[in-house]
């Protein structure tokens, strides 16, 4: 972790590449270990872009039963996968070994991207998956784990993947007899707005006006705004809300992250809690998993989970 805390930069285009070549030949030492992991792959919908990896724990929960965890990467709705591609090709494996190992069945679903869809689309995908497997939950039984807890679902989601999460949760896009068995919704380093103006670039103008179809309408739809506009009758939703970030992502990232925070404290009364991941920038937060080093944050997420089961 000391050479990407000596990293200088904290632009995500200039510390992708020397992040990912700091871990891959860490996670490549670990991959016997993390291909061990059991995972199935499942299609939640009709195209190639709607499938899931379920990974199981090799053991049943200790006391009690299985809780469920999801996990949406991010990639600027432009790119992303649930399996990166080589060299890069353990993430996101790492991420289901690493949770696995600490009691959770880790389901990482793909959606699809701009240009082939608009928003909602990548929430209303995310959406049907967390569907899919309440309404499947047979595939959650493999091996030894044929005790799930169906009631505690967790969802965490990195970058985009929290804008993605966020319009789910505050549109309550989910039905509620599902929304309501969330325990925990783990937002991290999230993009929550568009205003440039504000807090500086977090997104592409052009990837955002062709997403949302323009700038004005990426300010009304990304979650600052709905936030700001939820009806009082749904904040008890507020109070499942983890946020979390990296010590050193970029500046408007972190900007727009306290004024989320910032918000929740005026709408609920209640300051959300945030795990910052020291040493940590936007990319190595998740590829630290598994690889033995920078893992802290999640273990405070980890207890954080398990307080809330």
């Amino acid at each position: 972790m000391d050479k990407i805390a000596e990293l200088k930069e904290t632009e995500i285009s200039k510390i992708i590449f020397p992040t990912i070549g700091h871990f891959v030949p860490l996670l490549e030492e670990k991959r016997s270990l993390i291909l061990s992991t059991p995972r199935r792959t499942f299609k939640y919908g009709p195209t190639e872009r709607h499938k899931l990896d379920i990974y199981y724990p090799a053991e049943p929960a200790a006391l009690g039963e299985t809780p469920i965890l999801f996990f949406i990467y991010g990639g600027g709705y432009t790119s992303g996968s649930r399996t990166l591609p080589t060299p890069a090709d353990l993430a996101y494996a790492n991420v289901g070994a690493y949770f696995t190992r600490k009691g959770f069945i880790t389901i990482v679903p793909d959606y699809r991207l701009s240009p082939e869809v608009t928003y909602p689309a990548p929430s209303e995908d995310v959406r049907d998956a967390i569907v899919w497997i309440a309404e499947n939950s047979h595939s959650l039984i493999y091996g030894n784990i044929t005790d799930i807890d169906t009631d505690s679902l967790f969802v965490m989601a990195h970058s985009v993947g929290a804008v993605t999460v966020a319009t789910i949760v505050l549109l309550s896009l989910l039905p509620e007899n599902i929304q309501s068995k969330f325990k925990g919704i783990i937002l991290i380093s999230g993009p929550y707005t568009c205003d440039m103006q504000a807090v500086g670039p977090t997104f592409d103008p052009e990837v955002a006006t062709q997403f949302f179809g323009s700038l004005e309408k990426a300010k009304e739809n990304t979650p600052l705004s709905l936030l700001k506009n939820l009806p009082k009758d749904r904040f008890s939703i507020l109070d499942r809300i983890l946020l979390a970030e990296s010590e050193n992502d970029p500046e408007p990232f972190l900007r727009v992250g306290q004024l989320f925070q910032d918000a929740l404290l005026t709408l609920t009364g209640k300051r959300v809690s945030k795990v910052v991941a020291a040493g940590h920038n936007h990319i190595s937060i998740t590829f630290a998993l598994m690889s033995g080093q920078g893992e802290q944050w999640a273990e405070e997420v980890v207890d954080w989970m398990k307080a809330a089961v």
